[in-house]
């Protein structure tokens, strides 16, 4: 999970969670501590069509409507644990694997920013 600054412009890594009828409750509890307005799940897209990956994202997300009252978009996740990794090792993070979901979440968190905030201005 990440979240971003008051103004939008800036994603920060947050926590990691795994997927379960407890996560779904404290993403609720954060959500609503955070005033977040908005949810974005990064949504894993191949070239060859829907994967397992997708499927299991889309229950996800379906389980998430079912609990959180607020809008749910997604953002294509195409090589985020890739640049993750890479800026994690460039960072000299040295347990890089306990936080690379959360920089993966920071990336296409940001990505959305940043595609919503260019779009807003032409």
């Amino acid at each position: 999970m990440a979240v971003s600054d008051s103004q939008k412009k800036l994603a920060r890594r947050l926590m990691t969670f795994e997927n379960s009828p407890k996560s779904m409750k404290e993403i609720g509890e954060i959500t609503k501590n955070k005033n977040v307005e908005k949810i974005i799940v990064g949504m894993p897209l191949a070239a060859r069509g829907e994967t397992e990956q997708t499927r299991k994202t889309q229950k996800f997300i379906a389980d998430l409507r079912d609990g959180i009252k607020i809008p749910i978009e997604t953002m294509n996740e195409i090589m985020t644990s890739k640049i993750a990794e890479k800026n994690l090792e460039q960072s000299k993070v040295r347990d890089r694997k306990k936080i690379i979901d959360q920089e993966a979440a920071r990336i296409i968190l940001q990505d959305y920013i940043n595609y919503n905030s260019d779009s807003c201005e032409k």
